[in-house]
């Protein structure tokens, strides 16, 4: 009987109504020694993470992104919270020592000619992706640790491989680290987004060299200063070249202009003074063909009369002939009578007779023929 009694003071008892406090208790007592009460407040410019410890899924998924400001509770020792600084960074270098996560050493490079550089004052601006925060702390670790971890590391690196591309006179060319710049930027991007951080801007001013290099530089410059000056004068003498050259060319169109008026219009007068003679010539060769064609015709009828005229003197000549040879020898010795007889008054002779005396050549002159040769004939 007692027995039952006691079985049945247990089966109305409610158990839960003890043990339910009881964890309550057990909680607190666990939050005391943890250090924290399970209450985290996200403030302006941060993120925060929840995870759950444990593999039972009563305590939420396996990790939770908190962006919103606020107060964010949770259960110690079956879940956690880190808090993540998101606001815009700025990792400067300058100086000779680190002096904290976002202010480090200055920049130093070695360019691809063995010298080296510096830059007096770098800065890195850059932002972790709130949305991206549990990736951040799984790549990086937790609070700051991807400050140096992640952007300061790879970023010396990218830098130093970027700018060391170029010799100190490239470098001192500042399109040149404007461009190493760009690149850097593009590389570290490349690196770091898919890590949840985002380079926003590089600020790189102008790298400092040793004394001799910044007077080689410096000397560069003066001549390429000079060879600016010089190209800005011949540029100024080529338009002033152009602007004389159009000045003579317009001047010498004018005096085109003007001799050709003055030759079309010497043209135009000698072409009018051309049929002027034409005119006179072409008169002057009607009138000649005119006077040619009367004196043709005065001619041709003078001849026509002495061709009749000559044919009754031939017909004369003809009828006298007749007569002549009709009278037979007397008219010949009647002629003859005329005049050979009176002739031959004019003639005187001597009676030629043979010497008798032999005649010696040997002294007879030498005569000459008409050939210039030697004529031994005698008389």
């Amino acid at each position: 009987m007692a027995i039952d009694g006691i079985r049945s003071w247990f089966s109305g008892f409610s158990w839960w109504r003890l043990i339910l406090p009881g964890i309550a208790i057990g909680i607190v007592f666990f939050s005391l020694g943890s250090g924290g009460l399970g209450v985290v407040e996200i403030e302006p410019g941060e993120a925060a993470v929840l995870y759950n410890t444990t593999p039972l899924a009563m305590f939420g998924p396996d990790r939770t992104v908190i962006r919103e400001q606020g107060t964010v509770t949770y259960l110690p020792w079956f879940q956690r919270v880190e808090v993540l600084d998101i606001r815009p960074q700025v990792l400067v270098m300058e100086g000779d020592e680190d002096r904290s996560d976002n202010h480090v050493r200055k920049l130093t490079v070695r360019a691809n000619d063995g010298s080296n550089f510096w830059f007096s004052k770098l800065e890195i601006h850059y932002q972790v992706d709130p949305a991206r925060t549990d990736f951040v702390i799984e790549q990086h670790g937790r609070a700051d640790a991807y400050k140096k971890k992640a952007v300061l590391t790879r970023a010396r690196e990218v830098l130093r491989d970027e700018f060391g591309r170029y010799s100190f006179l490239e470098v001192a060319d500042p399109s040149t680290y404007s461009k190493a710049t760009s690149l850097a930027k593009v590389r570290l991007n490349a690196q770091l987004e898919p890590t949840g951080i985002q380079i926003s801007q590089i600020l790189t001013p102008k790298p400092s060299f040793s004394q001799d290099v910044e007077d080689a530089i410096k000397a560069r410059q003066t001549a390429e200063q000079a060879v600016l000056v010089n190209a800005k004068q011949r540029e100024r003498l080529e338009k002033e070249k152009d602007r004389k050259t159009q000045e003579v060319r317009e001047h010498k169109n004018a005096d085109f202009q003007a001799l050709g008026g003055k030759l079309a219009a010497e043209l135009q007068q000698a072409s009018n003074e051309l049929v002027a003679v034409q005119r006179e010539a072409d008169k002057y060769a009607i009138g000649r063909i005119a006077e040619a064609r009367a004196l043709h015709i005065e001619k041709t009828t003078h001849a026509a009369a002495n061709a009749e005229a000559a044919k009754e003197r031939a017909r004369g000549l003809a009828a006298q002939i007749n007569a002549v040879g009709a009278a037979g020898p007397d008219v010949l010795n009647l002629e003859i009578a005329k005049n050979v007889f009176p002739q031959l008054e004019k003639i005187s002779a001597i009676p030629y007779s043979r010497s008798t005396t032999p005649l010696d050549i040997r002294q007879v002159p030498t005569l000459m023929d008409d050939h210039g040769r030697h004529n031994n004939k005698g008389n």
